[in-house]
């Protein structure tokens, strides 16, 4: 299939699950926040941009209404839901020929109520009802694209986009999170990793495997390892492992299989327990980087040469 093609439905992949994954983190703070109010609410806030790579871009007030309305629905900021949608809808309308008339109108309608509400008022009135709002709609798109796309290379970009944010998005959940839980302890700590936990929808699995004990080891091991859940970093890698060995040709395929195979490998043959205590940041950041260089690869390979970075916002360290 055509270069630009590949590119624009990688990104659709991207930024709905982007947008996705900063509902359900803006909801978990928000309930979080109202059950404690004033329990250290600006670090919380803050934490959240940090994860959502717009700490360095926000310069407003560390509160609930200014943090969401900028989260969801400013457009100066690229990492918005609103802007990733717009940037979704965007690609998506390049590609009418190669996705399923379901899938664009999944796209486009959401992209035009989103375009129609009035974020001042909602999020003021009603702030749960449009977080859920805006997880449910992400998460249609993602089941008609399932559902009606044929299993080729252009789905597997697509999918291939989702997986890489997501995995992207744990790490960098983990790693901005981790230094303040580890120092929680009962009740506290309790509430704390169940917010992490919820954060990236993995509560009620979590408790399948483990009953209802939240050992900080427990947890991280879930999240980053466990090879049946589907938002765990390893489950992630090992998908994109395999979408790569699909798309990449003989010219291509052992510089990407060994990016995605050294990522997976070091993810896969970490003893979690081992580097709770001390070397956890450490490792947590080296897999972000690796997590990085496999969509540098990505990018590179597959997609044209010059791509405006600013069209396609990725991160902001």
């Amino acid at each position: 299939m055509l270069s630009r093609h590949a590119e624009d439905l990688y990104w659709v992949g991207r930024y709905v699950e982007r947008a996705e994954d900063t509902a359900r983190m803006l909801d978990v703070t928000y309930h979080n926040l109202l059950e404690s109010p004033g329990d250290g609410a600006e670090t919380t806030w803050g934490e959240l941009l940090e994860v959502l790579f717009v700490n360095a871009l926000y310069t407003g007030p560390l509160e609930s209404s200014a943090v969401s309305s900028y989260l969801v629905a400013d457009r100066t900021n690229p990492g918005s839901i609103i802007s990733a949608v717009e940037r979704a809808r965007d690609n998506a309308r390049g590609l009418r020929d190669r996705i399923s008339t379901e899938l664009w109108e999944a796209i486009n309608v959401f992209h035009l109520d989103l375009a129609r509400a009035d974020f001042h008022i909602d999020l003021d009135r009603r702030a749960y009802e449009v977080f859920r709002s805006i997880k449910s709609r992400c998460q249609l798109i993602s089941g008609v694209a399932a559902q009606t796309m044929p299993r080729d290379d252009g789905y597997r970009f697509m999918l291939l986009g989702l997986l890489l944010e997501r995995a992207e998005m744990t790490c960098r959940l983990l790693s901005v999170r981790y230094a303040r839980l580890a120092g929680g302890n009962g009740q506290s700590g309790f509430h704390a990793w169940v917010s992490v936990l919820k954060s990236v929808s993995a509560y009620e699995a979590y408790l399948k495997a483990h009953d209802a004990s939240l050992d900080p080891t427990d947890v991280l091991q879930f999240l980053l390892l466990d090879q049946e859940f589907p938002r765990s970093v390893l489950y992630c890698l090992q998908q994109v492992e395999r979408l790569i060995e699909r798309l990449a040709g003989p010219s291509h395929q052992a510089s990407m299989e060994r990016a995605v195979g050294r990522v997976r490998a070091h993810a896969e043959f970490t003893d979690i327990p081992t580097i709770v205590d001390g070397r956890l940041d450490p490792f947590l950041e080296e897999l972000q980087r690796e997590i990085y260089e496999v969509s540098d690869e990505v990018e590179a390979h597959f997609f044209r040469a010059g791509t405006d970075l600013q069209l396609h916002f990725q991160r902001w360290a």
